[in-house]
């Protein structure tokens, strides 16, 4: 545990340390005292920093050593804000010009050093009191091993019986058939199958049902598991021996195979020998091999020298909770990664029982709702099911005592024996973390349970913390990106979502999860929760606050430590008080969510805080924006969607460091936008509340990335014209620069004609165009975007043309067309197209009332990465036209994995509409992914009978007749 410890605190050290190099680096802080102060604090944190590195790679001490890394974890923090407050004095010096505040300047200067000299003596000798301690106590790291060896946490999955289990039948035969099907000259390769997934999912206890139902049919067979620091030769060995004990030997192989087996138990052999010997043995046999639990490409690389491409059907099995490191075994075959996936609800509950009563039908109807509770609680995870099970089976079977283990589920997680190996599984990922990631990850714990915790936010909260480390030449964006990217990959994350690029937008932490990082969190005093009325315990001063649920009385807080050293406060719910924020000296972080009981006299001091980075009133009742918030110069984003704010103060303009500006409909930006030279992202610039001149200036923020316009009637716009040569103006300026993202939207109908052949050049950058204003035809720049990946685009009729234009979009992965006219001739989608293209939505209007609309056709290797479909069509047109089996070619979409269809029954009989969804029902079913399919129908009222259609088709005969 002390390792963990350890190396989160190095999250924290290692950023300090490159502070206090910069701030070395400044000609400020030359002053030969401060100086030299600043130097020795350096170099006695350093030190401690390499010791912290040692004790890193241990998981326990002695409470001595616990008690000096906390104190140095302390000390880190108070240095750092020590730093911050220097620095913002410093800059603001810098701010003053001539003669006579150049002498004023020099003044303050020497006296922020005078003051920020005693600081740093005060914190120089708690450096040395604490290097002394280390010292005196003899806190070497080579004393820190444990004392005794503990069993691997996983082995009891090892002798489950088969009849205990729940929901593993359906995985078990399609994972055997990948073992041991061979008809076919591929098959005869080795393959490698990979399994992935959370710690407690169940992987171990899955391969190993698999791995005694197919054994008999190998020569050989060998089952290992691979810790997070492997001895890659102690495994070799181990497999070796299997094959040897698994193996029939006829008499004259005995003599040879006892001789390799005392060689493996009485010699030390080498790398190079044991992956020889097991290359050798396994030459001309049938093998499988299963590898449970790889954490790293390493280990695989090493391991699998050992077993060679022989031709013989052979097989491997991995484990892993490493996405990318599942992926590299099974290369290139990537069909072969197989993600394990929760219970189900029903299977979940199954399995509950199943552990408590020996009979299912003993559960009691009063236990249901609370079951239910527990159950979500453990959301499908397996490990948690079964040991909360045993937890449960120990109590009384009453409603009161259920509800008591619900209720404490959280601290029974640190407590409970029955639990501690829920613990000890989960907590083998968290330890896996590099301390740059352990950081990151303990940052979830400021959430709630089951918030969905959008992805930008999130790296933008870890941006304005100081967790993201500057890499050379990359932003600090993207390196965040790559750490939740990495998160995710280590399935510690669970996606929710995703975007234009195939990111997601958001993420949630299984609850489980969550209590073993709250636990963590505050031992680390990483952060203080306040739910229910109930602060988690913290004897040190509060770093990082959270309040959840709703409070009536701002005494909750009253009593606690002080606020001056909180770096990040959260607010979750309807707070009816937050804090004074001249409470706080060094925030950074206000994250203000869905508090309607929020007043504009609560953040009138916004301006004291001038260590700000990130500041959101999402979904607030906040109406006016205080002028001093021009004080935040450090501010990098600034959220106020859902608020009921109408005008932005003028002193916006001087946020200089601002990335990210999001306002809710309405509001009228101020001149001067175009000097906030840091902004990327803009949204939502609303057309009929701005100017000209506020839109032209759009055009000097070279840094833009992301925009959003809410766009309206022609009538609405003040100065029309002016306002549209404006808004081409900073289109065509934005789009040779940076900007990836535009997004139009509109309540209204309105046409967009005027941006058909105005952009120029063209915006070779965009990545995500949507556009809910109405074009009269596809614009001309469209089949310029070659890195455009989504396509959201409202247009009068589509045709033929326009398919073959957005077909050679060569990045093009999500694409939604909205008509306002529907089709008169079929639209077919042909091979050699779409190349990258996951996302398809075809959607024409559904309110019109011609005759003879036809619908989307799909040729044999159409869309071949096609994952969702979503479109309309008018049924008793299209079966009028192809007869009741067409199914628009859904059964030749391959990768297809969800499928959505609307129906228009206007003029359609009741055999017609049940035809339809049955022939749709068998084109899913006959492909190979078994797509989840939903048919929605609308427009029943003008539905007819067989008689009626039948006169109406008569009817147009003899018009026709009369026509011609």
């Amino acid at each position: 545990m002390v390792g963990v410890t350890a190396s989160a605190l190095m999250g924290v050290m290692n950023p300090l340390l490159s502070n206090l190099c910069a701030l070395l680096d400044r000609d400020d802080v030359k002053l030969e005292g401060v100086h030299r102060q600043i130097v020795f604090l350096r170099d006695e944190l350093s030190s401690m920093s390499t010791t912290l590195e040692m004790v890193s790679e241990s998981e326990e001490a002695n409470p001595q050593v616990k008690e000096w890394i906390s104190q140095l974890r302390e000390l880190s923090y108070d240095v750092e804000d020590c730093i911050e407050i220097f620095m913002h004095r410093l800059g603001r010096v810098d701010t003053c010009d001539g003669f006579i505040s150049k002498i004023i300047n020099k003044v303050i200067t020497l006296k922020t050093h005078y003051h920020i000299g005693v600081q740093v003596s005060e914190l120089k000798e708690r450096a040395m009191e604490i290097n002394d301690r280390r010292k005196r106590y003899k806190l070497d790291p080579s004393t820190f091993s444990p004392k005794f060896v503990a069993i691997d946490p996983r082995l009891p999955a090892l002798f489950e019986e088969a009849d205990r289990l729940v929901g593993i039948s359906s995985q078990m035969d399609k994972l055997v058939k990948w073992l041991t099907d061979s008809t076919s000259t591929l098959h005869t390769q080795r393959k490698v199958v990979s399994i992935v997934g959370l710690g407690g999912l169940g992987k171990t206890t899955l391969v190993n049902q698999i791995f005694q139902k197919v054994r008999s049919q190998f020569d050989c067979t060998a089952f290992v598991s691979v810790t997070r620091s492997p001895n890659v030769n102690k495994i070799l060995s181990d497999t070796l021996l299997q094959f040897l004990k698994s193996s029939p030997i006829t008499a004259d192989q005995n003599q040879d195979t006892e001789r390799v087996q005392e060689d493996l138990y009485l010699k030390t052999l080498e790398y190079p020998q044991l992956v020889n010997m097991n290359r050798d043995y396994l030459q001309n046999k049938r093998y499988l091999v299963i590898i449970d639990d790889i954490w790293s490409k390493q280990a695989w690389k090493q391991l699998q020298c050992a077993f060679p491409h022989n031709n013989n059907s052979s097989k491997i099995m991995t484990t892993t909770r490493i996405e990318d490191v599942a992926k590299y075994c099974s290369f290139p075959h990537k069909e072969y990664v197989y993600p394990m996936m929760p219970l189900d609800s029903n299977d979940s509950k199954s399995l509950l029982l199943k552990r408590i009563f020996d009979n299912e039908d003993d559960f009691s109807l009063e236990l249901k709702e609370v079951t239910d509770d527990i159950l979500k609680k453990c959301h499908g995870l397996p490990l948690a099911i079964v040991n909360i099970a045993s937890l449960l089976a120990t109590k009384p079977i009453s409603k009161r005592e259920w509800e008591r283990v619900r209720d404490s589920l959280g601290s029974a997680l640190e407590q409970d024996h029955e639990l501690e190996l829920v613990k000890k599984i989960l907590f083998l990922s968290y330890c896996d973390l590099p301390h740059y990631l352990k950081i990151c990850f303990l940052d979830l714990s400021i959430f709630p349970e089951d918030h969905v915790i959008g992805r930008s936010c999130l790296i933008k909260r870890w941006i304005a913390e100081g967790f993201i480390a500057q890499q050379q030449g990359q932003h600090l964006e993207d390196t965040a990106e790559n750490y939740f990217s990495e998160l995710m990959n280590r399935n510690m994350i669970e996606p929710v979502g995703t975007d234009y690029s195939g990111r997601p937008r958001a993420c949630r932490v299984h609850d489980i999860m969550l209590d073993l990082i709250i636990s963590l969190s505050v031992k680390e005093n990483f952060v203080t929760i306040m739910a229910d009325h109930k602060w988690t315990p913290s004897t040190n001063k509060i770093r990082r606050l959270s309040l959840q649920g709703n409070y009536a009385e701002q005494s909750c807080w009253l009593g606690t430590n002080s606020l001056s050293q909180v770096r990040s406060l959260s607010v979750f719910g309807d707070v009816r008080k937050i804090p004074s924020l001249l409470d706080f000296q060094v925030l950074r972080v206000l994250d203000i969510q869905n508090c309607s009981s929020l007043e504009d006299r609560d953040i009138e001091n916004i301006g004291s805080l001038i260590h700000l980075r990130y500041l959101s009133l999402y979904n607030s009742n906040i109406g006016n924006i205080p002028i001093q918030i021009g004080k935040l110069k450090h501010l990098q984003t600034l959220d106020l969607r859902a608020t009921r704010i109408k005008k932005l103060p003028a002193t916006i303009a001087q946020l200089h460091q601002l990335v990210r500006l999001c306002v809710p409909n309405g509001v009228e930006l101020p001149n001067g936008i175009g000097n906030m030279a840091a902004l990327e992202e803009l949204s939502v610039l609303d057309a009929s509340k701005n100017s000209p001149e506020v839109v032209q200036e759009l055009g000097y923020l070279t840094k833009l990335k992301v925009l959003g316009i809410k766009w309206c009637a022609d009538s609405a716009i003040n100065d029309e014209g002016n306002f549209k040569k404006s808004l081409i103006s900073s289109f065509c300026n934005l789009g040779e620069r940076n900007l990836h993202s535009l997004k139009i939207e509109t309540t209204e109908r309105c046409s967009m004609d005027f941006l058909f052949d105005s952009l120029c050049p063209d915006p070779c950058h965009m990545q995500k165009f949507s556009n809910s204003p109405i074009f009269s035809r596809l614009p001309k720049w469209i089949s310029k975007l070659s890195v455009l990946t989504n396509l959201v685009i409202f247009i009068e009729e589509v045709g033929g043309g326009d398919v073959y234009v957005l077909k050679d979009l060569p990045a093009l992965r999500c694409l939604q067309i909205f008509t306002t006219e529907y089709l008169q001739e079929s639209l077919i989608i042909r091979a050699g197209g779409f190349k990258c293209l996951e996302d398809f939505h075809f959607r024409p209007s559904m309110y019109l009332k011609k005759k003879g609309m036809m619908s989307l056709i799909f040729e044999a290797g159409a869309m071949p990465r096609l994952n969702r479909l979503w479109f309309r069509f008018v049924v008793h047109d299209t079966l009028s036209a192809y007869g009741a089996g067409f199914d628009f070619g859904i059964s030749l979409l391959s990768s297809l994995k969800c499928l959505w269809v609307s129906i228009n029954c206007r003029g359609a009989t009741v055999w017609e509409v049940e035809v339809a969804k049955a022939t749709i029902t068998n084109a899913a079913a006959r492909l190979p992914n078994h797509p989840r399919h939903e048919i929605h129908t609308f427009g029943e009222e003008e539905m007819v009978e067989n008689e009626e259609q039948e006169e109406d088709g008569h009817a147009a005969g003899q018009q026709d007749s009369a026509t011609t």
